[in-house]
């Protein structure tokens, strides 16, 4: 899904002489949480006929994104909306009337769907891991996918470019990255995955490894600098009482799909040579070349 665009459709409806926000144009995606990421969608667009202006703060201050300030108090007063101290009215000028099909919402449905295909359980044979990172631009994301056999040595390697149709937001992550790894693992097969983020450590049990893992089918491990969510005893991770995840050394490990948390622990200690489990480790600093490459050619 292209949220970018979905967004836009949303801003071209709010009619000449009204203002939305930030929060508004969210909840019409579908979910507050991307309030922020609205913000920083519209200082992206490259549309002429999308008056970004005309997103405004909750409390009706004017904010700078896409336009300066003094540029939007023009533009906003073209269409005759009063400002007060910097302020508008939005008793007297919201528009919150949007015609949508919610698409985060429908996002979310969807991955209601998917977790009742996950299965933490081992189901794999084990010769070759892969390991996949991205690295980030303003607008480009680079993929990198670096393979091992099962004695440490590099027998793969290969990067993707895309361009970013899905902005961070906050448990959303696997819409924006997941596009990036499909390309990456078209035509491959190794027996287990890691990826550079959540597996069942995550607030709604199905980090991006999960998500990745249930869509192809794959054996997937999350990979995670941060411990998102849950309790921690004696280096084991719980959510709601369930054994999700371990800590190993500075990481966080939690199983994706078709393997179980102790395998995919094992698995991860496996290839522990510095504070990143080595797929994820080569896969990040060739994500990171690839994109200092295109940058500065």
């Amino acid at each position: 899904m292209n949220l970018y665009e979905e967004m836009y459709k949303l801003v071209k409806q709010i009619p000449r002489g009204m203002v939305s926000t930030y929060g508004c144009v969210a909840r019409a995606l579908g979910d507050i949480r991307a309030a922020r990421a609205v913000g920083i969608m519209l200082n992206q667009n490259p549309y002429k006929e999308v008056p970004c202006y005309r997103v405004v703060y909750s409390d009706g201050g004017l904010g700078g994104y896409a336009t300066g300030v003094e540029k939007k108090i023009a533009l906003l007063q073209r269409d005759g909306i009063e400002i007060r101290d910097g302020k508008i009215d939005l008793k007297k000028y919201l528009f919150d009337d949007f015609e949508t099909t919610y698409p985060l919402k429908r996002l979310r449905e969807e991955q209601e769907r998917l977790r009742k295909r996950m299965r933490i359980e081992d189901d794999f044979e084990f010769s070759t891991v892969a390991g996949m990172d991205i690295s980030y631009s303003k607008r480009y994301a680079y993929g990198a996918y670096v393979e091992f056999d099962r004695e440490g040595n590099i027998i793969k390697k290969k990067v993707v470019k895309r361009k970013i149709d899905f902005p961070y937001i906050p448990t959303y992550l696997a819409y924006r990255e997941l596009p990036v790894f499909s390309e990456l693992i078209q035509n491959e097969r190794p027996d287990v995955v890691m990826i550079d983020g959540n597996g069942l450590l995550h607030p709604r049990l199905f980090g991006v490894a999960c998500h990745f893992g249930v869509v192809h089918d794959i054996p997937s491990i999350g990979i995670a600098k941060k411990k998102l969510c849950g309790e921690e005893r004696e280096k084991s991770i719980f959510v709601n009482g369930r054994k999700v995840g371990v800590k190993v050394g500075k990481i966080y490990v939690s199983p994706g799909h078709r393997i179980s948390v102790d395998s995919a622990v094992s698995i991860t200690k496996r290839f522990m040579k510095y504070s990143m489990p080595e797929p994820v480790r080569q896969a990040h600093i060739l994500a990171n070349e690839t994109r200092r490459e295109d940058e500065n050619p």
